[in-house]
This record gives C-alpha cells, sequence and structure tokens, in this order.
C-alpha cells in the first residue's frame, strides 16, 4: 500500500506543484555565442586603435609674386612717367624726370617771337613722354596751366592746343592745319585754364631693362586775332602739368 503511494507520488508531473522547466541553452549553441560576443569585441577594439593611432599631415604655402618663382612674396609694381623737352646738349633729346614746378622743363617755342607775339601769331614747341625702365604703362591728363610769372590778364587772353603723335621735326603749322592734321587733338584752341579729358594720352610699360617707347607731343600757343591793344608789352609764363595714373 504505502510502496504505491510512494510510487504514485513521483510518477506525478512537476506542473503538478506550480513549478516550471526552463530550458537551458546547448552547449555548443552557447559557446557560438561566447564567440561571436568576444569577435565583436574584437572588431570594435581594432577600430577604436586605428583612430587613436592615425596618421596626420600638414602642408604649407607662400604668396609668390612671380610665375616660375623667382621672387618670393608679393611686391608693388613700379611707376615712373619721364619727360624730354629737348634741351640736351645740341637740342638732344634729356629724358629726366621733372616732378615739381620749380624743376619744370622748359618748351622751345618757336620761331623766336614766342617772346614778341602779335594778334594772329602762332608758335610751337615739341616734347616726349615716356615710363621709365621697370614701369608699369600710363594713363596721361593734360591738366590746366598755371600762371607761374606775368600778367594775369595777358594768361587769360592766349589760347593753346595739343597734339600727341607729331614728330619734334613736324611740330609747326602743318600738323595743326585742318586739310594737314597729324596725330591725335588732346586740347584744341582753349584757354590755358583748361586741360585735356582724363586719361587722354596713352603710355606704353617699359620691361626691365628698357623704357618705353616715348611719345611725341606738340603745343601751340597763339595770341588771337583781336586781341587790344591794352595787351601791348605784358607777358606770361604758363606752366603745364601731366597727370599720370598706372594701368
Amino acid at each position: 500500500m504505502s510502496t504505491d503511494a510512494s510510487t504514485s507520488s513521483t510518477s506525478r508531473p512537476a506542473a503538478a506543484y506550480g513549478w516550471r522547466r526552463t530550458a537551458r541553452p546547448e552547449p555548443r549553441r552557447r559557446r557560438g555565442l561566447v564567440r561571436a560576443l568576444l569577435a565583436g569585441g574584437l572588431v570594435l577594439g581594432v577600430g577604436s586603435a586605428a583612430t587613436l593611432a592615425a596618421w596626420t599631415d600638414t602642408e604649407w604655402v607662400y604668396g609668390d609674386g612671380s610665375a616660375d618663382g623667382g621672387v618670393s612674396g608679393v611686391a608693388a609694381s613700379v611707376f615712373e612717367v619721364e619727360q624730354n623737352v629737348w634741351d640736351g646738349v645740341g637740342g638732344t633729346a634729356n629724358f629726366v624726370n621733372r616732378e615739381t614746378q620749380a624743376l619744370a622743363g622748359g618748351l622751345l617755342f618757336s620761331p623766336l617771337q614766342a617772346r614778341a607775339l602779335s594778334p594772329g601769331d602762332l608758335v610751337y614747341a615739341p616734347m616726349q613722354l615716356r615710363t621709365a625702365v621697370g614701369s608699369a604703362a600710363a594713363a596721361v591728363s593734360v591738366a590746366p596751366a598755371v600762371l607761374q610769372a606775368g600778367d594775369p590778364t595777358f594768361f587769360g587772353a592766349l589760347r593753346y592746343s595739343v597734339r600727341s603723335g607729331v614728330p619734334q621735326a613736324a611740330c609747326g603749322d602743318a600738323a595743326f592745319a585742318p586739310a594737314t592734321a597729324l596725330g591725335t587733338e588732346l586740347v584744341a584752341s582753349a584757354p590755358l585754364s583748361t586741360g585735356s579729358t582724363a586719361g587722354a594720352l596713352q603710355l606704353g610699360a617699359a620691361t626691365a631693362s628698357t623704357p618705353g617707347a616715348p611719345v611725341d607731343l606738340c603745343f601751340a600757343i597763339t595770341l588771337p586775332g583781336g586781341s587790344p591793344d591794352s595787351l601791348q608789352g605784358l607777358g606770361a609764363t604758363p606752366v603745364w602739368s601731366f597727370t599720370s595714373q598706372s594701368r
């Protein structure tokens, strides 16, 4: 009797006592999971090490003023204009810088009656401008003349003209006559207080060893016909400046 009861007790399922059985992973499956986690950890570890030990590199450049690398750094250009009023030995060319009114070059007007004008007379003076060695090109304007010495009334009565492209030998009546005019008109029969338009004259650039090509200019001054007798015996010294801008 007791034997049967014991047998009956052990044969009941565990669920009858409120127990639950949990399935344990098989040993082979568990080992695979561990290996996968370890492998993942190794991959993450390698990635972290690569970030900390990355290669670095730095590049530098400098401002070079020339295409061939011959000049280090950035530099300013050179700009200089020279004049020639044909006052060299024997009337030869003499290119110099005269950058103040006190050093102004003297235009050599001819014929000689420039100092004894009568109404209607015309006198002429040639000159040249160029860029100096190493200079950039220039845009040049003829500034209005100022009275350096003499009578203001006589100064105000005079008229002048300027043409470019007129060689020294041709600077005379024919260069300004309508039928035979030469070169380009910069100022046309205007009061001395009138200048040219801005940048009316263009000078080419020089090279590092050679000045720019000279540009011929021809000035003409006249005491207009019909000028009053009150101007007799008076005189004036006009002074012009050329304003140049690099280009």
